[in-house]
């Protein structure tokens, strides 16, 4: 097991490099494609939302979320019901770029799993659907632990 985690990371890294490249034109770099997708399929979305739902810490996220701004990829908004939030909106730019965002994220895909038959594509998806619910489950048990102290 303890290879299948350290083959994991391996397709993980490989991806960030993957999408580095494929997206440079883009002015989007590899590791901000998974907040590009968030925002965009979630206008209005916290950064806490996007802490929890990619199991990033705040910090990076709003490192991530100042950079696209700064790039012109994402518009900050006042939260009207809690001032120390902001809401994120994405850009006609980020929108204009989710199509290439999404193009590479499928060849991505498609290059990991050449070779694999529909049967395996299915297993896989199964079977890393249920690891990211156990590490979901820890990450909320974990974050309920550390906020009660």
């Amino acid at each position: 097991m303890a290879k299948f985690m350290k083959n994991i990371n391996l397709v993980s890294r490989s991806a960030e490099v993957f999408r580095e490249e494929r997206l440079k034109d883009c002015g989007i770099k590899g590791c901000q494609s998974k907040y590009v997708l968030v925002i965009a399929q979630n206008p209005g979305v916290s950064q806490e939302e996007i802490s929890r739902s990619l199991f990033v810490n705040k910090s990076n996220v709003a490192r991530q979320i100042s950079l696209l701004e700064e790039g012109g990829f994402v518009k900050k908004v006042e939260n009207d019901k809690d001032r120390r939030a902001v809401l994120l909106y994405p850009t006609q730019k980020l929108l204009d770029a989710l199509p290439r965002v999404r193009e590479v994220l499928a060849e991505w895909r498609a290059l990991v799993t050449e070779g694999f038959s529909e049967e395996e594509k299915r297993q896989l998806q199964y079977i890393s659907e249920k690891m990211v619910e156990n590490a979901r489950k820890f990450m909320e048990d974990s974050r309920g632990v550390s906020e009660n102290k």
